[in-house]
């Protein structure tokens, strides 16, 4: 027996968390009845689990693709509003989900998997999965070496964001160029437009987003709008 919402994020539909909502929102049936309780448990081999009207099953195989998300695509695997969604730069077949989110405005590395597991593992909160993110920001004038000393001081204290406290694990290198500066934040957390709202309240007009790692998987040599299949021990 399988927690139903364990199950779900398996099947690769979404991840543990999302297929929770689902639940409680009356979006499952189990055997064609509406299951809105998170503590159901199924059979897989005699139970039938549809979301949202269609049937699923778990893949059996996993599929990995690590994605260059350009500016402008919404990260999402349906959504009727948007012009440029990121699964429509991947094949059709197999079906996948994206891990976590990267805003419509930032760009750069984005994992998508019908692994639902891996999905749950990556965006929890409590494992602390590491992202590495280049930041340019605009500067009217150049600051000094101290004043990015400060800078990365204030963002490792953090700022309180959402009613708890938002910071960078780090920043490891700073460099300027041509009245931008260019810095390199590690992230364990994922809150909302995280970087962007804790740079506005630093003072920092941030002009590009990009995110260059995920755990141990790298951007690479991609450019926005390619992708390349990677394997699990490529992620983690």
């Amino acid at each position: 027996m399988e927690r139903l919402q364990k199950y779900i994020a398996r099947c690769g539909v979404a991840s543990r968390r999302k297929a929770e909502e689902m639940i409680t929102q009356g979006k499952v049936r189990v055997n064609g009845k509406i299951v809105t309780i998170l503590g159901t448990t199924i059979d897989e081999d005699n139970d039938s689990v549809q979301v949202e009207g269609k049937n699923i099953r778990p893949p059996h195989s996993f599929t990995y693709y690590a994605l260059y998300k350009p500016k402008g695509y919404i990260t999402s695997k349906e959504d009727a509003h948007a012009e440029k969604i990121v699964t429509s730069l991947l094949p059709p077949k197999p079906s996948v989900v994206p891990v976590g989110r990267l805003d419509k405005d930032s760009e750069g590395l984005l994992l998508l998997t019908n692994d639902g597991e891996l999905t749950q593992t990556l965006t929890h909160p409590s494992y602390a999965h590491e992202k590495e993110y280049l930041v340019r920001i605009k500067t009217d004038a150049k600051l000094t070496v101290n004043d990015v000393e400060e800078i990365r001081k204030k963002m490792c204290k953090g700022y309180m964001m959402d009613g708890s406290l938002a910071r960078v694990k780090d920043i490891t290198s700073a460099k300027f160029e041509g009245g931008k500066l260019t810095l390199k934040m590690i992230l364990t957390q994922g809150k909302k437009r995280q970087i962007r709202r804790m740079c506005d309240m630093a003072g920092l007009e941030v002009i590009q987003l990009i995110r260059v790692r995920m755990g141990k998987l790298t951007l690479g040599n991609l450019k926005p709008g390619e992708y390349r299949r990677v394997k699990r021990g490529d992620i983690i």
